[in-house]
């Protein structure tokens, strides 16, 4: 069997691609990083290393990279002979994929090749939706068209990847559990299981929400406070137990709402939330605050991590002060290098922190939940000014 994957970055190789090689596929990459198709095409393998098992390594072997530049009639090739296509590519670089993508889907229908799964493993909210629009922008389909030759479905995906360069080659340290949900409805064969060790499900509303609200949102959180804080290492910031309790209560307020929206049993979540924060703290493993945190205007998007769960909290009449928290929090990310935080602060020079927090949140101004990022905000502020 063969699959193409868009992205050959931590998650595309260390987690997306692991699974797709225990299934059997042989893999070729499609990526614009040159000096790591090179290496892929001249060994044909890379290495994982699991953390939690004194980084046992795993070789992924059968592997192939192109570049979509330098190669596109050869990525058109691959994907009219795949038996599956997936992407890790963060959904933000959709547009940058779509042509690619668009292309080879085209070839495909053209040829008389059958239906085949086009699987988005991407941190957003109905991936699949996302990329299915973008695929249709290109001009190169019509949305006949895709939907005669692929199956888009959405996913909700979590493991911890952290770049390594071992033995002298460039590797992935892996966390040993990992959870990747499929909607199982927009597979080209619903009662077929493309992915071994994934999970397929009828309602995937509640496994996104649980994972963006409860896993993506705490995290994230905890960088924008942990910023505030003067941390560069999130496992710096775990380290403090009072830190360490912050965010568990900041999960478990966002859990609330999805405990009363999904029937997701407590004692079921709270294990979910402290496994999570336990990965988090693995000793010996580094994150930066960076990383977590970039990209603030999509993060702050009503309908992502941090505003949904306030908003749905705020409906369901649940506590939502630490959530709260964290989107104020979120205000004052002020990393350089960060396009959109640079763009956030510059919003809030000329307009004033009252104007942005509606701007990208949505949340209309004078409501209860507006007042009080605001008034956090200012306390943020003012704790910053006093250092």
């Amino acid at each position: 069997m063969k699959a193409v994957h868009f992205g050959a970055g931590k998650i595309g190789r260390g987690f997306i691609a692991d699974l797709l090689h225990n299934t059997g596929y042989e893999i070729t990459f499609v990526d614009v990083n040159e000096k790591l198709n090179a290496e892929m095409n001249q060994y044909h393998n890379y290495y994982l290393y699991v953390i939690q098992e004194d980084y046992r390594r795993k070789e992924i072997d059968k592997v192939s990279a192109l570049s979509p530049i330098t190669q596109p009639e050869e990525v058109t090739q691959a994907i009219t002979d795949a038996d599956l296509v997936t992407t890790a590519v963060i959904a933000d670089n959709f547009p940058k994929i779509a042509n690619n993508l668009a292309a080879g889907l085209k070839a495909r229908l053209d040829a008389g090749k059958e239906r085949v799964n086009v699987i988005p493993c991407e941190n957003a909210f109905y991936c699949g939706v996302m990329l299915k629009k973008e695929l249709l922008k290109t001009g190169i389909l019509t949305e006949e068209e895709l939907d005669k030759i692929a199956g888009i479905p959405s996913t909700a995906v979590d493991r911890m990847v952290f770049a390594a360069d071992r033995d002298g080659r460039d590797g992935i340290d892996v966390g040993n559990t990992f959870e990747l949900v499929i909607e199982k409805e927009q597979l080209v064969d619903p009662d077929a299981e493309p992915i071994k060790d994934a999970e397929y499900a009828d309602n995937l509303d509640k496994y996104l929400e649980r994972k963006l609200c409860v896993v993506n949102g705490g995290h994230t959180m905890s960088a924008y406070i942990a910023r505030q804080m003067g941390y560069d290492i999130i496992q710096d910031y775990f380290m403090v137990p009072e830190n360490k309790q912050l965010t568990r209560d900041i999960m478990l307020q966002a859990s609330a709402f999805i405990e009363k929206k999904h029937g997701f049993a407590h004692e079921d979540m709270v294990d979910y939330i402290d496994a999570t924060i336990g990965r988090w703290s693995t000793p010996g493993v580094k994150d930066t605050v960076e990383r977590i945190a970039k990209a603030p205007i999509r993060k702050l998007d009503p309908e992502d991590r941090m505003v949904k769960p306030a908003v749905q909290c705020e409906e369901y009449g649940l506590a939502n002060d630490l959530i709260l928290k964290g989107i104020a929090a979120a205000f004052l990310y002020d990393m350089d290098g960060d396009e959109q935080a640079a763009q956030i602060q510059a919003y809030i020079s000329e307009n004033g922190i009252e104007k942005a927090v509606s701007h990208y949140t949505g949340i209309e101004a004078g409501s209860r939940i507006y007042n009080e990022i605001l008034k956090y905000y200012n306390e943020y502020a003012a704790q910053k000014t006093n250092k």
